[in-house]
């Protein structure tokens, strides 16, 4: 009898999960379809059963969790209620043991758990899947249906076996369609250069610009501008005039620094950080002046559009040839469909001049409705952004979900398709979308699944390492290294792996003028750490 009630739990789970998965498809397909995504009846089958083998059996796990709630709930209820409840009691209880998963994982985890609960209505309807389950357990585990009896030895072989199929099948299933883990590239040949130690102790560093006089600036996430000297020696800049900084752990906080093309002359700088709470944040793009330890002048140049969570940010900018700048800016990560909304900023790159002020040249600067500061969209998280000294194109590293990173070359009005295009899935296992290419989205220049996390970006263009010129540095958070993407032109050639045996998250890399390479490492206690050619000996 044990066996049988475990086999019908199992059997309830199992169920709610497949059902489940069916709707959170066609609740993420329908948004799609709002955006503009052209899903067809085929599209639609091919993705629903794709959701079925490979994020089912996720689902049925979550089920698993949300009906043992139910079970125990609902026995202990029926020892105080008429057995013809029996019925509603386990799918009331069923309904609401998922209900309250659902919730608590929206309300743990810092991206959107389940693309299906995003919404109050996606939540209900994603909660009422439970129905199946709790009927079935109820129908399975009903008094007349329950095989009495210790000995019965084929019943329980039986019971067993059912058991074991039904732990069986979503694990077979769930492994044949997971992604692969990939092949990482060679290392860097190690002998070709040289790791020194400038600073350590660092608090979340995001990024980092070189003064004048050799000294290093360095953004930490709470809220710290420091300059370090070559000698590792440090000295905070008074942050005076500053708006408040809206922090959130290491996911927003103060992040970029960069200084003004014309520094020597006019002594600006920029920074870009969190604004907001945390229900309602976004960046904020700020120029001051810097004057020996401290900044004045303050001017906030850009404020972005608010949004729901703390993460997916961009954050980061870079200085195009005509004197305009560029600001990188994330979907927000709660409603990923924004992207594709070019009434606000989510998810896109916006263009300024160096007052904050939209060109008239921006692509859609004329149309009524559209936020004039755009210059392209569709992105997820973009954090690592630079322009190619040989050919001025405006280059972007952004962060996909589970797979799907990219680096991608920025035209002026070009839509990079995030959330209707991508090759990564969600972090559930569930499809973002059909569709890796379509017609009228521009198509990465380079892909990486799985996931690497690229958090910067910079073109290498130094004498130091002259057979890396034009060849793109790409610090990894996941991946734990720096990426050497080698070009030939603008055509991608190869990869190598810089730093990998340091096994440290990689936020930042920044190309000094000297040429040699400067590397942010990551977390509550990092290091800035400079790469340069091997000393001669003799």
């Amino acid at each position: 009898m044990k066996t049988q009630k475990i086999a019908a739990f199992l059997a309830a789970a199992v169920a709610t999960g497949a059902v489940a998965s069916i709707v959170q498809t066609q609740i993420n397909l329908g948004q799609l379809v709002r955006i503009g995504a052209p899903v067809t009846a085929s599209v639609r089958a091919w993705a629903t059963l794709e959701d079925l083998a490979r994020f089912g059996p996720v689902m049925a796990g979550i089920a698993i969790v949300a009906l043992l709630l139910a079970v125990l709930a609902g026995h202990l209820v029926l020892r105080f209620t008429s057995p013809a409840w029996r019925k509603l009691v386990f799918v009331v209880a069923a309904v609401v043991g998922l209900w309250f998963v659902f919730w608590l994982m929206r309300s743990v985890i810092p991206m959107p758990a389940l693309p299906g609960t995003r919404t109050a209505l996606g939540h209900a309807l994603m909660s009422l899947t439970g129905i199946v389950g709790g009927l079935l357990y109820a129908i399975l585990t009903s008094p007349n249906r329950l095989t009495p009896g210790v000995g019965n030895r084929a019943a329980r072989w039986r019971h067993a076996g059912a058991v074991l199929a039904l732990l069986a099948v979503p694990a077979m299933l769930f492994f044949a369609m997971a992604p692969g883990a990939g092949t990482k590239p060679e290392a860097v040949d190690p002998a070709s250069y040289e790791i020194q130690t400038v600073s350590t102790g660092l608090n979340r560093p995001w990024s980092a610009a070189f003064l004048p006089d050799g000294r290093v600036l360095v953004t930490e996430m709470g809220g710290r501008l420091l300059a370090i000297a070559a000698d590792g020696s440090s000295s905070e800049i008074a942050l005076d005039g500053l708006p408040p900084i809206f922090q959130q752990g290491g996911v927003i906080g103060l992040m970029e620094v960069a200084l003004d093309p014309q520094f020597d002359q006019n002594g600006w700088l920029y920074l870009t950080m969190g604004y907001g709470e945390a229900g309602a944040n976004g960046t904020r793009l700020v120029r001051a002046r810097l004057a020996g330890s401290r900044i004045e002048d303050v001017r906030v140049l850009f404020s972005s559009t608010l949004k729901p969570r703390a993460g997916n940010n961009g954050g980061r900018i870079a200085f195009l040839g005509d004197g305009t700048l560029v600001l990188s800016l994330g979907d927000g990560s709660a409603r990923r469909e924004e992207a594709q909304n070019p009434a606000n900023h989510l998810g896109t790159v916006v263009r300024l001049d160096r007052e904050g002020r939209p060109p008239a040249d921006n692509p859609f600067v004329q149309q009524p409705g559209v936020a004039p500061e755009i210059y392209s969209l569709g992105h997820r998280n973009a954090q690592g952004i630079a322009v190619d000294p040989t050919t001025g194109d405006l280059l972007l590293t952004e962060h996909g979900a589970r797979g799907g990173d990219e680096v991608n070359r920025i035209v002026s009005g070009g839509n990079y398709g995030w959330p209707i295009v991508t090759a990564g899935i969600d972090y559930p296992f569930a499809r973002v979308t059909p569709f890796q290419r379509l017609e009228g989205y521009r198509e990465a220049e380079l892909e990486w699944t799985p996931s690497i996390a690229p958090a910067g970006l910079a073109v290498y263009d130094g004498p130091l390492f002259p057979e890396w010129r034009g060849d793109l540095l790409v610090p990894a958070l996941k991946e734990r290294a720096v990426r050497r993407v080698l070009r030939d032109g603008r055509k991608i050639v190869g990869q190598q792996l810089l730093l990998a045996d340091l096994n440290e998250r990689m936020r930042d890399v920044k190309v000094a003028p000297d040429g040699s390479i400067y590397v942010l490492t990551d977390g509550v206690d990092a290091k800035l750490l400079r790469l340069a050619p091997p000393a001669r000996s003799g």
